[in-house]
C-alpha cells in the first residue's frame, strides 16, 4: 500500500473513514511491515503534521487493531504495534531494542499448555529475548 489511494481504499473497506490524520498514519504505519510505538508513530509524525496529538495516534492504532489491520504486543512495559498479522513470534534485544519477526512453522504447530485446555483462545504470542547477534559481538 503505497499510494494514497490505495491507502484510502483499504481504510474504506475495513470501515474505517478517511480523514488526513488517518491517512498520515496509515501511510507511515501500514505501507510496510514494521513495529513502532504511539510514541515513535507521534515523533515521526509531528514535523510534516504539527497539529497531530497523541491522543490522535493512540486512537487511530487502536482503530486500525480493531479493524484487524494491526495486532500489538507488549515488550518491557511498551505496546508495540505490528503491521505484519500473519501469525508469527518475536525476537527481542535487551540491549539495542531490536524486535524482529519469527515465523511460525507451517509443519509444526505451537503446542498449547495443558492447562489452557478449557480456554477459549483468540491470539498466541511467543515473544523471545536475548542479546542479537550483533550486540554480542560487540561484548567480546
Amino acid at each position: 500500500m503505497s499510494t494514497l489511494q490505495n491507502i484510502s481504499t483499504m481504510l474504506r473497506s475495513h470501515g474505517l473513514r478517511v480523514t488526513p490524520q488517518r491517512l498520515a498514519i496509515a501511510e507511515l504505519v501500514l505501507s510496510k511491515a514494521s513495529h513502532f510505538t504511539a510514541r515513535s508513530t507521534h515523533d515521526t509524525l509531528i514535523t510534516t503534521h504539527p497539529a497531530i496529538s497523541m491522543n490522535t495516534v493512540y486512537m487511530t492504532l487502536s482503530q486500525f487493531e480493531s479493524s484487524g489491520l494491526l495486532n500489538h504486543f507488549e515488550v518491557n512495559g511498551n505496546t508495540v504495534f505490528d503491521s505484519n498479522t500473519v501469525a508469527h513470534d518475536h525476537a527481542c534485544c535487551s540491549r539495542c531494542k531490536a524486535i524482529i519477526d519469527l515465523p511460525h512453522h507451517k509443519n509444526i504447530p505451537p503446542q498449547m499448555p495443558d492447562a489452557l485446555s478449557l480456554w477459549q483462545i483468540k491470539n498466541e504470542q511467543r515473544i523471545w529475548s536475548g542479546i542479537c547477534p550483533s550486540c554480542s559481538g560487540s561484548l567480546q
